[in-house]
C-alpha cells in the first residue's frame, strides 16, 4: 500500500515514479530508518515523511542515475531520520511530569525564543529563502545536497561528475552569492 499523499500528484508520470520507487525503495528505506532510530513503531512514519521531502524535488530524482537515486534516497532517509531523533530529544528534555500535571507549564524556558523572535527568525528563512531561490539550478541543488541531505562533497561531487575542487569552488561562490544578496536586501551579514 502507497502513502497516501502519493495519490495526490497530479502529474500521472510523477505519480507512477513515486509509485515504483516507494515499491523499489521501500525495503532499503525501512532498513536504514530503522538502524538509525531503533524503534519500529516509527519507521513508517519516517518513511512517508521522507516521500514527502522526495515529493519536493521530483524533478531532480527524477534524472539521476540508478546508483545516484539510490544514495540521494539513503541520505534522505538519513536525514529525516535525524531530524526525528532530534525533535523527539527536544520534546523530551522540556518534558518533566508532576503527580497530576505536566510541570513544564509552570517553568518559564528562557531559551525559547519570544513570539516576536519568531516572527524575525520567519523573515530572515524568507529572505534566505528568496536569496537561494536567485541561484542557478546547480548550485541550489548543491546547497541542498550539503546542507539539508549533509553529504560529503565527494559524494555531491560523484552525482554531479564534477571534481571534489569544483563542488568545494562551488559551494563557497554559492553562499557569497547568497550573502551578498542578503547585504543587497538590508540585512547585517557577516
Amino acid at each position: 500500500m502507497y502513502p497516501v499523499i502519493i495519490m495526490f500528484i497530479e502529474d500521472d508520470s510523477d505519480r507512477e515514479f513515486m509509485e515504483w520507487l516507494y515499491g523499489e525503495y521501500y525495503l532499503l528505506m525501512r532498513k536504514k530508518a530503522y538502524e538509525i532510530v531503533m524503534d519500529d513503531s516509527v519507521v513508517d512514519d519516517i518513511i512517508n515523511d521522507t516521500i514527502i521531502r522526495l515529493i519536493k524535488y521530483i524533478d531532480t530524482i527524477k534524472k539521476l542515475e540508478c546508483h545516484k537515486l539510490t544514495s540521494y534516497i539513503v541520505y534522505t532517509v538519513r536525514s529525516v531520520s535525524i531530524d526525528f531523533i532530534n525533535k523527539k530529544s527536544r520534546h523530551n528534555k522540556r518534558m518533566f511530569y508532576g503527580l497530576d500535571n505536566n510541570l513544564s507549564e509552570t517553568i518559564e524556558d528562557t531559551e525559547a525564543p519570544q513570539p516576536d523572535e519568531f516572527v524575525i527568525i520567519g523573515e530572515e528563512i524568507d529572505e534566505l529563502g528568496k536569496a537561494i531561490s536567485r541561484l542557478s539550478e546547480i548550485d541550489q541543488e548543491i546547497l541542498f545536497y550539503k546542507y539539508n541531505l549533509e553529504m560529503s562533497t565527494t559524494d555531491i561531487a560523484s552525482i554531479f561528475n564534477i571534481s571534489k575542487d569544483n563542488v568545494c569552488k562551488r559551494l563557497q561562490r554559492a553562499r557569497q552569492r547568497v550573502l551578498k544578496e542578503l547585504k543587497k536586501a538590508g540585512h547585517n551579514v557577516e
